[in-house]
């Protein structure tokens, strides 16, 4: 529950949209979670709204496939749950379906604090497409706001498609809610790794003294899926593409808050600040800082369910939607410039994980080296599928002579063992808007920033029409994308899922200095060996795993 409640505070909590996918796939869930956890209010009420008319038992056999619901424990809670949850059918452009709505929300209000007229908080979820914002907002502003307690709006995205849609999409939010009540939710963004980050660079003079032009040599920010495009998401995918999907907003705000100076205090109004300059910092790219592609079939593989985007049966055969993208951005400023920051998010690759890697410059010749290759540190931000910051150093080995091999500091962030649950992220979010912290939720001008950043390249491949490259499905993505960050300045290392042979370090890393392609980018899997490295942990967690970095 969350602290500081005030038993004699309604919240009410309307879900616009309630009928599509993103509210009975993500947002019930979540909801379901975060009660089962007691972390909601308890006098919390949940309305749905849509156009279709809809009974709550209806709805809740609806929600159910997609609730982690655990039978011999949860189900006199579950029942618990829905007996909160009050469907309200109305049309999004007649204010007297707002009111009707408003009516409800004051009966249960009372219903459930036992006061005439109780302080009431209310929340807006918007889980419905743009199209609909200016006309929801309005109505929901004027007839439903609450009259006596704080009112706030969470807007899922896409946060408009560039520049131009959204000075209508600002207008629409913001003619009728103020800066501070709106919330551009990312669950995404684990706000554990980056607050951590922050204390480690702010806070140790070590790090704090290393993050600039001098010591890093480049950004990768990474946002990769083993998975499909998936059928409820395909209308949308085609519509916005990976590069709105995934660069628009959280991959850009992650950008923004490893290259942030250091704000005057923890504030939320202070962080934002500092994330929008820099923002203000970032060049926008052309194309020949742009690298996509689209999955194809691997003609090896039977499986029907990893065929090529246009195979599926939901997606036109003629679709030029890219699936991957890789934009190298710079930022000018004393501080970053001349460091390239690659973005890079795709689907169907050979891995799932979010992360930002920093990698170092390398120590200038030493003897250690031995003449293969550049030796770089790296720190790495890790979101998922585990939450850690950890970073890549060179020790010695277990030979009797000085030869350097790899080993790694994890700060480990918690006691997960596994992947982090699916709607961590999530929870953390919404929880945040229960309490009013904007910290870690764009505000107006950071996102025009990201799409001053963006709009130009997207533009291009609009109206050009742009043809990815192919890559494989359950590949590394297309083998340009490596050579053009290669370009940049970026350096790539094999991991311990590799041999110590001619497709082990060694050869990588002389590969890669070379520019040449890796035989495993072309086919060839090499059989998995013996991590053969020491991991030095600060909780002594011995034989900790980089993970497939490639």
């Amino acid at each position: 529950m969350l602290s500081n409640e005030d038993a004699n505070v309604a919240h009410s909590l309307v879900i616009f949209g309630a009928s599509g996918n993103l509210a009975k796939r993500k947002v019930f869930p979540l909801l379901w979670s975060l009660y089962r956890d007691d972390q909601l209010p308890k006098r919390l009420r949940i309305f749905t709204y849509c156009r279709t008319p809809v009974r709550a038992k209806t709805y809740r056999r609806r929600v159910l496939p997609y609730v982690n619901l655990d039978r011999s424990k949860d189900l006199e809670k579950f029942d618990l749950f829905w007996s909160r949850v009050y469907c309200v059918q109305g049309k999004y452009n007649k204010p007297e379906h707002f009111a009707a709505l408003a009516k409800v929300m004051r009966v249960q209000e009372r219903k459930h604090t036992h006061l005439l007229h109780p302080r009431a908080n209310r929340i807006f979820y918007l889980a419905l497409p743009p199209l609909c914002f200016d006309q929801v907002t309005l109505n929901a502003s004027n007839q439903c706001s609450s009259p006596n307690g704080w009112t706030r709006i969470i807007v899922e995205k896409p946060f408009a498609s560039d520049d131009f849609s959204y000075d209508f999409f600002g207008k629409a939010l913001y003619n009728s809610f103020r800066e501070s009540q709106i919330y551009f939710i990312d669950h995404q963004l684990s706000r554990r790794v980056f607050q951590n980050y922050h204390l480690l660079r702010f806070a140790n003079h070590f790090w704090g003294s290393t993050m600039n032009n001098q010591h890093v040599a480049a950004v990768m920010i990474s946002v990769k899926s083993k998975l499909p495009v998936p059928e409820w998401r395909s209308n949308y995918f085609e519509e916005f593409g990976i590069i709105r999907d995934l660069m628009g907003n959280h991959m850009m705000q992650m950008l923004a808050l490893v290259a942030m100076d250091q704000p005057f205090d923890s504030t939320a109004e202070e962080v934002r600040e500092e994330r929008l300059k820099t923002l203000r910092q970032v060049i926008a790219p052309n194309m020949r800082n742009v690298v996509i592609g689209q999955y194809r079939s691997n003609e090896e593989n039977e499986d029907p369910g990893r065929c090529g985007y246009k195979e599926h049966s939901y997606i036109a055969n003629d679709s030029t939607q890219a699936t991957f993208a890789s934009v190298v951005l710079h930022i000018d400023s004393p501080r970053w410039k001349g460091v390239p920051f690659i973005l890079r998010a795709g689907m169907a690759l050979n891995d799932t994980k979010s992360e930002v890697r920093i990698q170092y410059k390398p120590v200038p010749c030493h003897p250690y080296h031995m003449g293969k290759g550049q030796i770089r540190n790296e720190m790495v931000l890790r979101t998922q599928p585990t939450e850690e910051i950890f970073m890549r150093l060179r020790l010695k080995g277990n030979s009797l002579n000085l030869c350097p091999g790899e080993a790694e500091i994890n700060l480990s962030l918690d006691k997960f063992e596994g992947e982090v649950p699916p709607m961590k992220f999530y929870k953390d979010a919404i929880l945040d808007v229960f309490k009013g912290d904007q910290t870690y939720f764009l505000q107006s001008d950071e996102q025009c920033q990201i799409w001053r950043i963006l709009s130009p390249i997207l533009t291009t491949i609009d109206a050009s029409n742009a043809h990815p490259l192919y890559y494989e499905f359950g590949s590394r993505g297309p083998m340009h994308a490596y050579r053009h960050a290669e370009r940049a300045g970026f350096v790539f290392f094999a991991t311990d899922e590799w041999h110590q042979s001619e497709e082990g370090l060694e050869y990588t890393l002389e590969l890669s200095r070379l520019g040449k392609e890796m035989p495993e980018m072309e086919g060839v899997k090499p059989e998995r060996a013996k991590k053969p490295w020491k991991c030095v942990s600060l909780n002594l967690i011995e034989n900790q795993t980089f993970g497939s970095f490639l």
